[in-house]
């Protein structure tokens, strides 16, 4: 028995099954994240040192006989992607090679650089994944390839969440048993949001309400005040009641952070810390505080979160990373979710 079924038998059995929860787990060149929804989304990459970049992402929901989606997105961030695209035509043609056996042919737009795979193709991959395979997608001269490194981990991290251990269609350890047992898909959640009064900022001058106000929230949340930055705050009108209060909190070499809270207009506010993050007014006026941050100063990886406003507090709406840091994409690869929901209009 070869040292890599070793491993990956010990990683079988000190797993344990993490029904009701997301995931998100990486290992060298793979990584797999499940929403709150069950939904896994699992994303390889080629090697740090490959000469062209590739990413892949196969997608399957919770559930029997779910199907797998596969999606491939080649590498477009820098000045020497952009000069080997310019020779591309605006459609072109990729083949497909696992251990130098061709499995047909994939369409690619140049303005995209992203394209699904056949339902064939998607299940080759996967089934190659599962041993060391040489992943390879060409075009002329030119050849992308993908790395394998961690991806058996990966795919047996996947079964075990989704509980499709020894089923026919576990990723990677398939069995015989049925699938009566999988997990099953979540209900995605929905959060009835409210529109704000109003989208404009509120200027307050009078000093003593703002130093007052000032003093309770450096009291509940000191770490939002760094005598580094200024003091101004701003406000932003929620409700006849409420309001939004925001500052700057910190600042990094290439990210930084605004503390929000949501307070009373008038003593006593009540404040209360909602996160650190931007708000923004959409042209529905519903308003939001999202919090987007590099992974790196390259930008080729973020993370995410964001809030709404229900009409009494924000709830948070969406959490989630672009991948792996692996210069795919100015902004990153993938949406990554590891939480959902849908968003609906609050009916007066």
């Amino acid at each position: 028995m070869d040292i890599k079924r070793v491993i990956l038998i010990g990683l079988l059995i000190s797993l344990q099954f993490l029904e009701g929860k997301s995931l998100s787990f990486q290992h060298h060149d793979w990584q797999v994240v499940c929403d709150n929804a069950h939904t896994c989304r699992i994303a390889g990459y080629s090697s740090d040192n490959a000469k062209y970049s590739v990413s892949v992402l196969i997608t399957r929901e919770a559930g029997a006989r779910k199907k797998m989606r596969g999606e491939i997105q080649l590498g477009h961030y820098g000045e020497a992607d952009e000069k080997l695209l310019k020779k591309f035509p605006s459609i072109f043609k990729l083949q497909m090679f696992i251990d130098e056996k061709s499995y047909g042919f994939i369409s690619m737009k140049k303005g995209e650089l992203i394209a699904s795979l056949s339902e064939k193709q998607t299940k080759a991959l996967v089934t190659s994944l599962s041993k060391s395979s040489k992943i390879v997608w060409k075009y002329k001269k030119y050849h992308w390839e993908l790395s394998d490194e961690g991806s058996t981990a990966v795919l047996l991290k996947t079964d075990t969440f989704q509980k499709r251990l020894n089923t026919r269609n576990a990723f990677y350890k398939k069995g015989t048993h049925s699938e009566k047992n999988v997990l099953k898909a979540k209900a995605i959640p929905v959060i009835y949001v409210q529109p704000v009064v109003d989208d404009k900022e509120i200027i307050i001058k009078d000093k003593a309400y703002i130093e007052k106000l000032r003093g309770e929230l450096y009291v509940k949340d000191e770490y939002c005040f760094d005598s580094e930055y200024e003091e101004n705050f701003t406000f932003y009108p929620l409700s006849s009641s409420k309001i939004l209060v925001s500052r700057l909190a910190w600042r990094a070499a290439y990210n930084s952070g605004y503390c929000s809270w949501v307070a009373n207009r008038k003593e006593p506010f009540n404040s209360k810390l909602i996160a650190e993050g931007d708000y923004y007014v959409n042209e529905k006026k519903i308003g939001s505080v999202s919090n987007s941050q590099k992974g790196r100063g390259l930008g080729d990886c973020w993370s995410y979160e964001a809030y709404v406003w229900t009409g009494k507090t924000f709830e948070q709406s969406s959490v989630g990373s672009s991948g792996l840091c692996r210069l795919i994409a100015p902004g990153g690869a993938w949406d990554l979710p590891t939480f959902v929901s849908k968003l609906k209009l609050r009916i007066k």
